[in-house]
């Protein structure tokens, strides 16, 4: 049920915000809260607590949540990953996130070894989580949906490329239509 909501709604939903944060950042850490954004929907407004975990630091940041607003799509405009659907307590960067993918096409993924490793780096800089494998469920689960929501973003780029050169050889073409959901701010 829940991987069916993932991949039904949240990732569908995270496309066009994964898409502008490289855009605009182009990969580079530039991670800020979204503060300034005034939300107009009219539905019930809640603060959340997020740990959001770098490669060197981890840090705390509070989403204001809404209906417009849920978020999962505040976390990828601010550059992280989240761990969990609705109300994520962890997030990691799509930095770090982007790195591990690729260092596991190269050797042989390890997440059980990574998670351990970064929790242990981090417990040195201050930052304890309550046991290192509750991080690596956490971190396996946002690795995975991360990577999928790549593949997703990949196959869009590739309808719209694909309609572009129909276009231009003087062929009818219908654009991919990416998820209206997050337009206000995404």
């Amino acid at each position: 049920m829940q991987a069916h909501h993932w991949s039904t709604s949240v990732l569908p939903a995270l496309i066009r915000p994964y898409m502008r944060f490289q855009r605009e950042h182009s990969g580079a850490y530039q991670a800020e809260e979204q503060s300034w954004f005034i939300c107009k929907c009219g539905s019930q407004h809640h603060s959340l607590e997020v740990v959001c975990v770098h490669m060197e630091c981890v840090k705390d940041i509070t989403l204001d949540i809404c209906k417009c607003r849920p978020a999962p799509v505040q976390l990828v405009q601010c550059g992280f990953f989240p761990c969990s659907l609705v109300h994520p307590a962890l997030a990691v960067s799509l930095n770090m996130l982007e790195f591990i993918a690729e260092l596991f096409l190269h050797i042989a993924p390890n997440e059980r070894g990574w998670a351990a490793t970064l929790v242990k780096y981090l417990k040195a800089c201050r930052y304890c989580f309550v046991t290192a494998d509750l991080f690596r469920h956490h971190f396996a689960n946002a690795l995975a949906h991360y990577q999928q929501l790549v593949r997703l973003v990949n196959a869009e780029v590739e309808k719209l490329v694909d309609c572009l050169q129909a276009l231009l050889s003087g062929e009818d073409c219908v654009a991919p239509q990416l998820d209206k959901t997050t337009s206000v701010n995404g």
